[in-house]
């Protein structure tokens, strides 16, 4: 035994830094199974509370509670930006780590608010806290995921919360079904209270560390999530030498300004809004809110709208699954522009089918909806990947605050608007208007959406922020010295 452990210790302290990064995404991850659950505690929240003599139940407030949770922030989408935006703020101020370990504790008391909650009142307040939550935590666990994984891993890492987040919503249907929806409150604690666990056991993201100048806490940190290989010493140079040109030039608030009003940062906000305005409006998310009645009407009382249901659940995650087991291996732009398409293609393909509705072909019309749901969840997987990486280090968490509230306005105009059009026009204007939506967005991101796989933070940055004369500049510096390896 104890030569066993004396060959193994070697192999498990060098590969250490290996499982800090699988614990940081991992705990990242944790926090938007909790926002999944947020997600799908609608279906079960409003059932029970319509058969619960205990709560005074009025029917006034479905719909506050219904919009509110369909944004997952607030009753309102200025309170849901606000959220948001305050997130980014946070994580840029007090670092990637404690910005989550803050707003787990309101979570925790949100959820135990609607636990206890014995009226209407209560119980909104606390569905507005868990919903704020949920949408200002995204995109800050997102940054921690993207500032602590190797390049090699960090696609793989950025698809596990959109993966989670499916799971979320299913545990929340699951639980919600056999439990009283008290119960589950108090239930769906569990997964906040393991991420703050696991957060107090790791460090402060090293690249948030290096950009305050607390460079010797920012080494640590990086070997710690690095290691020292020669590719990990390599990046680490890098990161330092570009810390200490902008440690040269003093970060206050007129520079910061200047960076988010620059064209390279309203290129890349231009290319997150399109990114969304895909997501958003290509109706994945917006089916999930009516789901059941969408498919009554698709299928005209064909097909069991509730199986299917449960059956787009399990898509959605086997989707997730799917592209964090093959995100090494693809480009993510190309990707992406190929999802966008074929979504807009097997839209047209059922939209065809409604107009026609052949006899004995309802088949056809549930394969197409089986496959728009599995690629049209791809396209939300890759989506966020993009928010923790193409927004430079001084404002990536207003950056990415920003992208997440973006997100969540452009969802609940979608859910607002989707109802109307579908009574009004019929399905096949609404999966139409889908297909336009998302192919003309993929074509517009074609030209402008950076492929980042595998490259490192720094080097998207320089490629993306740093202007052509600098860069000939630093090249032909880098060529004069000795022994240079640029």
């Amino acid at each position: 035994m104890t030569k066993i452990l004396q060959v193994l210790a070697p192999k498990v302290a060098e590969s250490a830094h290996i499982y800090r990064q699988i614990l940081a995404t991992f705990a990242a991850s944790l926090l938007a199974l909790a926002g999944g659950i947020t997600f799908g505690f609608t279906a079960v929240l409003l059932p029970q509370l319509q058969n619960d003599t205990s709560f005074p139940y009025d029917p006034v407030y479905d719909s506050w509670i219904g919009i509110y949770l369909s944004v997952s922030a607030s009753i309102s989408p200025l309170a849901m930006m606000m959220g948001s935006l305050f997130s980014g703020s946070m994580s840029d101020g007090f670092g990637r780590r404690m910005g989550q370990l803050v707003l787990i504790v309101p979570f925790i008391l949100g959820w135990i608010i609607i636990g206890v909650s014995n009226n209407n009142a209560v119980m909104l307040l606390g569905r507005f806290i868990t919903g704020a939550c949920t949408g200002a935590v995204r995109a800050n666990s997102m940054v921690y995921i993207g500032e602590t994984t190797d390049p090699k891993y960090r696609a793989i890492a950025l698809f596990c919360p959109s993966a989670a987040i499916n799971i979320g919503a299913l545990i929340s249907h699951t639980v919600g079904k056999f439990c009283h929806w008290k119960t589950s409150c108090f239930i769906f604690i569990i997964p906040n209270i393991i991420s703050f666990i696991v957060l107090l056991s790791l460090k402060e993201s090293p690249l948030w560390l290096l950009s305050k100048g607390r460079t010797d806490e920012g080494i640590e940190s990086y070997k710690q999530f690095r290691g020292n290989g020669e590719n990990a010493d390599k990046e680490l140079a890098t990161v330092l030498e570009k810390t200490k040109e902008k440690s040269a030039e003093k970060s206050t608030f007129r520079d910061i300004s200047d960076i988010i009003f620059s064209r390279p940062f309203m290129r890349s906000l231009a290319t997150i809004v399109l990114l969304f305005i895909a997501v958003q409006w290509c109706g994945i998310n917006t089916l999930s809110f009516y789901a059941q009645v969408i498919f009554e009407k698709t299928f005209a009382g064909e097909v069991d709208a509730f199986m299917l249901m449960l059956v787009t659940d399990g898509i959605r995650i086997l989707a997730g699954v799917v592209m964090c087991s093959f995100a090494k291996m693809l480009p993510r732009k190309v990707t992406f522009i190929a999802c966008c398409i074929t979504t807009s293609l097997i839209l047209l393909g059922l939209v065809t089918y409604l107009y026609l509705r052949p006899d004995g072909m309802v088949w056809m019309a549930v394969t197409c909806m089986v496959m728009y749901i599995g690629i049209a969840s791809a396209l939300t997987c890759i989506s966020w990947s993009f928010v923790a990486e193409i927004f430079p280090a001084k404002v990536r968490g207003f950056g990415s605050g920003l992208s997440s509230a973006i997100s969540f306005v452009l969802l609940f105009i979608s859910v607002k608007v989707t109802p109307e059009i579908m009574n009004r026009f019929g399905e096949e204007v609404m999966y139409a208007g889908f297909a336009g939506v998302t192919l003309c967005t993929g074509l517009l991101l074609s030209f402008i959406l950076p492929e980042t796989n595998g490259r490192s933070l720094q080097d998207i940055e320089d490629s993306l922020y740093q202007k052509k004369g600098v860069e000939k500049k630093n090249a032909i510096s880098m060529a004069a010295l000795p022994n240079s390896t640029a």
